[in-house]
């Protein structure tokens, strides 16, 4: 018997939310390690824990996801990317003046200072890894489970998924930080509405980091 619409789409809707608790879970992981200590002292638990996530994630979402609604390359537009591009970059180095967070925080000032390949091996994943499997998750995945929740409504759904994105990164403290991750998941998101798909968001999310790993990098070592 062929399902109902609704009833295919409430699946759909179940794997996409299948796809963020699996993210969820394996945050977790440190947790079970017995090594889990030492490893945070040499610097290797986070990149253990990007590579392994990335590793779960990907895999998924090349076998069940890539081909489903926003969630493939979509159009990705120059004049659109240098547009988002330019509104993370004033929330990243002009908002956090008017919000009084002039110095680099403790968990980047710490990932900077990692040792030598460690330091290069944690920017790589950075930049190119974590971005993809993030976007995978929260543009994707998330957005489109919370679409499905809030009736199409785009406004309510990129509001709640940014709150859970900026929650989610509970390396940062304050609620300074919060709201700059906040309004930086909005413009992502508006990137992922702009272009149907996740790779603006994804190339965005690179760039982003990549440019704030430099700039931390030289605010601690000029």
């Amino acid at each position: 018997m062929k399902k109902s619409n609704y009833i295919e789409r409430g699946d759909s809707v179940n794997g996409f939310f299948s796809m963020f608790l699996l993210w969820f879970f394996l945050t977790f992981i440190p947790l079970f390690m017995a090594s889990g200590e030492l490893l945070l002292k040499k610097g290797l638990l986070f990149p253990l824990l990007y590579v392994v996530e990335f590793s779960a994630i990907f895999m998924f979402y090349i076998l069940y996801f890539r081909k489903r609604h926003g969630m493939g390359k979509g159009k990705f537009c120059v004049s659109h990317y240098l547009t988002f591009l330019l509104s993370i970059l004033v929330v990243q180095f002009i908002l956090p003046h008017f919000l009084g967070l002039d110095k680099v925080d403790g968990w980047t000032a710490a990932q900077i200072s990692l040792p030598g390949w460690v330091l290069i091996f944690n920017s790589f994943l950075l930049v190119f890894i974590v971005p993809v499997y993030e976007e995978i998750v929260f543009r994707g995945c998330l957005f489109n489970a919370l679409m499905h929740w809030f009736n199409d409504n785009i406004i309510w759904a990129a509001i709640v998924l940014s709150i859970i994105f900026s929650l989610a990164h509970t390396q940062y403290a304050g609620w300074r930080a919060f709201f700059s991750l906040f309004i930086i998941s909005m413009v992502l998101t508006a990137a992922r509405v702009k272009s149907k798909g996740i790779y603006l968001p994804i190339a965005l999310h690179a760039t982003m980091n990549g440019v704030v790993i430099l700039a931390n990098y030289f605010m601690i070592f000029k």
